[in-house]
């Protein structure tokens, strides 16, 4: 049962649907967020020069709209095209690269065992609080965005953390109080998955085994609404979260445009 590929097929399917309804509902809580619709692609267009707000997925691309995504692609400072196995056509990529994209890294699509199948004694033991009100949610979103995003400038960790505290239907958790939180978790039910997001522990906590408690609290919360949590990480977190009984579903490559347009051959698309 646990990588069967009749479990593994409609579950990868399912986490896919989570992941993509989760970054467009935070594209376009951005002031300025905008859904582009193509007969090839769904994008996501926004102000903030990042790819929360600027990316493309959900592909079906020909000769045509791959000539349009690049022309959308060069028009932003960030963006993303997410690619998933359910995309098509066979020869996707080759379509991507000969239009001048370039994967730069892959994560991994992991799915929950169902609870009886999981290690035994992994019950969370500690209690987080959902965080509704939107001042708070920012303040929340703030300290999940300062642990993402140390390196960059303050002004751009506050943008990230208002899209963030403004999409609504995705449920913030803190762990502790929201002003000073010991680590979060934000959540998003869609397609009958729970997706786990932005999970973190702040640096004055970390390890103690608060990641992994955290990790447990969700999984428990699927468990109470009967459906499996959904997540993607680095290919270096799989022995981690599997030891917490999660496993592989798929892959997620996400593809940028190149700077050298050198080499680019729109013509023998």
């Amino acid at each position: 049962m646990e990588h069967g590929s009749v479990i593994a097929e409609p579950l990868q399917l399912r986490a896919t649907k989570n992941l993509l309804a989760t970054y467009f509902e935070l594209g376009l809580a951005a002031g300025s967020g905008e859904a582009w619709h193509d007969s090839g692609f769904r994008a996501c267009l926004g102000d903030l020069d990042h790819p929360i707000c600027n990316f493309a997925a959900d592909l079906r691309l020909d000769p045509w709209s791959v000539r349009r995504l690049r022309a959308l692609a060069a028009s932003r400072g960030s963006f993303n095209v997410y690619v998933v196995p359910s995309d098509q056509p066979e020869h996707l990529v080759e379509l991507l690269e000969r239009a001048g994209f370039r994967k730069q890294f892959e994560l991994v699509q992991m799915v929950a065992k169902p609870a009886a199948y999981r290690p035994i004694g992994v019950k969370a033991t500690l209690e987080l609080a959902e965080i509704t009100d939107l001042k708070e949610r920012f303040r929340l979103a703030r300290f999940m965005s300062d642990q993402f995003f140390s390196r960059q400038t303050d002004l751009f960790r506050k943008r990230v953390a208002t899209v963030t505290a403004q999409a609504k239907n995705l449920k913030l958790y803190s762990l502790g109080d929201a002003q000073s939180p010991k680590g979060g978790v934000m959540l998003s039910s869609a397609e009958g998955v729970l997706g786990i997001y932005n999970l973190c522990v702040s640096s004055a906590h970390r390890g103690n085994g608060i990641g992994a408690e955290l990790v447990n609290w969700a999984m428990d919360q699927a468990d109470g609404s009967d459906i499996l949590p959904t997540l993607q990480c680095d290919q270096g977190l799989v022995p981690w979260y599997y030891h917490l009984g999660f496993q592989s579903v798929g892959l997620i490559s996400v593809y940028t445009l190149c700077d050298d347009e050198s080499d680019v051959i729109l013509e023998a698309v």
